[in-house]
């Protein structure tokens, strides 16, 4: 509390005044009878005039902020380059998922994806993750099935059978789509972290 303040336009406004009232003399009128009255009167004008004149010379003194559009074009094209690398560097793992034609394939090609996942710590925000799910989601699909009677809970209405390409690829599946959830997580704010799914 003991820091000075800074002097505002109220404070410059008072100081201003009491500088008008010391020089009254000057400005009280030859016409008898004219008292303190006619003085503040007059002073209120000459006070109003350099107010305006302090308040222009002010605002024309106020910065303006002008955008960095290089840098920020910059900035956009290096974001574009790291995302088009990464990407090229998911691809490979995707194709040998997508090549894989018996279960202990897939399980293998899966794991391997997650492992490097993991490696990586995350997957860059803006790299298409849903469309690579999606690509990997048919993969597993698409591979042999095997019929088996479904978990208590889990019947079909028909009571047909359930069926799995196999223990082993359902679980790489399945590890495989948590690791790409949990490192493609987007997250907003500066202050406050939110996050959402990328898929």
């Amino acid at each position: 509390s003991d820091l000075p303040r800074p002097l505002c336009a109220s404070n410059s406004a008072h100081m201003l005044a009491a500088t008008l009232l010391l020089s009254a003399p000057a400005l009280t009128p030859s016409v008898p009878g004219a008292g303190r009255r006619a003085v503040l009167a007059g002073a209120s004008s000459i006070l109003a005039s350099k107010l305006a004149t302090s308040a222009a010379v002010a605002y024309d003194e106020i910065p303006v902020a002008t955008a960095d559009f290089a840098e920020a074009e910059k900035k956009r094209k290096a974001r574009e380059d790291l995302i088009k690398k990464e990407t090229a560097l998911l691809q490979p793992y995707v194709k040998a998922i997508e090549k894989a034609q018996s279960a202990e394939e897939f399980e293998k090609a899966a794991d391997s994806f997650a492992l490097y996942i993991i490696g990586q710590g995350k997957i860059t925000d803006g790299v298409k993750v849903k469309e690579l799910a999606s690509r990997i989601r048919a993969a597993y699909e698409t591979l042999p099935q095997f019929g088996y009677r479904c978990p208590k809970g889990e019947e079909k209405r028909d009571g047909g059978l359930c069926y799995t390409p196999g223990p082993g690829a359902e679980l790489a599946f399945q590890g495989l789509m948590k690791q790409m959830r949990k490192y493609s997580m987007i997250q907003l704010g500066d202050f406050r972290k939110v996050e959402y799914a990328a898929f």
